[in-house]
Parts: C-alpha cells; structure tokens; sequence
C-alpha cells in the first residue's frame, strides 16, 4: 500500500511540472489602452507585440514586444549579447549601455538614429529568466523626446514586468488584458 501511494505521489508531482502555465504580467501606464497587435506561439517560442490603441504591428510609435524561449538554457549576460549584436547589426547607430545586470536579469538601453532606411528609436531591452526559459521584453518609442520624458516609468514598467508560473491555466489573474500565456 505505501509504495502505491509513493508511486501515485510522485506520478502526480511530475505530471504538474508538465501542465504548468507561464505568463508575463505586464502593468501598462494608467489611462493607456494597449492592446495586442501580434502573437504567435510555435514549438518552444511565443512571440507577443503590444501597442497603443490604434496603432498596429506595421505601424506603431511606441510598441512592447514579448518573446520566449521555453527551454533555453544559455546564461542571461550570452543570451543578451547575442541579441544585441544581431540588433546592433541592424542598426549600429548606438551602443546598448547596461542599465541593471544580474546572473538571471539584465536591462540595456539606446537610443539609434535613422540609419539604411530604417528610422531611429530609443529603446529598453530586458532579458530575464523565466521558470521554463529565458523571456526578453523590448519596449520601442520611436519619439527620442517622450522616450527621454517619460524614461524612468517606462524604465520601471521593464523592470517590473513580472513572470508568473501557474499549476491551472485558468488561475485567476486581475487583469487578463495585461498577460499572454508563454
């Protein structure tokens, strides 16, 4: 009898790792419709873009995009130099300049110039681990003034973006209009 129950014990612990549920909880600036222009979930990656209302995902001032990588594995600092690189590629107007860096969360900022056809922008950029995965959330604001006015709440926003894992995908959450399943 007890090694049925140990049995059914540990059968139900790993069968709640395997339906766990990760969210990203993100609190927009009060009296600010954003909604959800772009998401994708794909094998072990979910993309998610944000924007104003009434803007969409080919044309946005100011955007929030969301993306994971369940089961990644690579330290933070790697996994964010490689981003940034590939960005910096893009566009090498600008340096990244690192904000706050841990062993499992990192910020880094710039601010670009319009460069080969592809406008400037300031930016944040947060890489931060998650339960499953490493998750990366990258604020836009392509008005350099409103990104400098409004830098230390858009800078507190990032940073406070929170990672939620959940055993019950239908957990309550306050405001389901401020999350999206990874």
């Amino acid at each position: 009898m007890k090694r049925v129950l140990l049995f059914s014990l540990l059968l139900l612990l790993t069968t709640l790792s395997v339906f766990a549920y990760e969210t990203v909880i993100v609190h927009f600036p009060d009296k600010e419709l954003w909604i959800k222009a772009y998401y994708k979930k794909a094998a072990a990656e979910a993309i998610l873009q944000y924007v104003p209302n009434g803007q969409n995902t080919n044309n946005w001032n100011r955007t929030i995009v969301i993306h994971s990588y369940k089961g990644s594995n690579y330290p933070i600092n790697i996994f964010l130099s490689n981003t940034t690189a590939r960005m910096l590629k893009i566009n090498p107007s600008a340096s990244y300049k690192t904000l706050f860096l841990r062993s499992d969360d990192a910020i880094v900022g710039r601010c670009t110039n319009n460069y080969n056809k592809i406008e400037g922008q300031c930016e944040f950029l947060r890489v931060t681990r998650g339960y499953e995965g490493i998750i990366t959330i990258h604020y836009m604001n392509k008005n350099k003034q409103e990104f400098k006015n409004d830098y230390n709440k858009w800078y507190g926003i990032i940073k406070n973006a929170r990672i939620y894992n959940s055993y019950y995908r239908n957990e309550r959450i306050l405001n389901k209009a401020e999350y999206f399943e990874l």
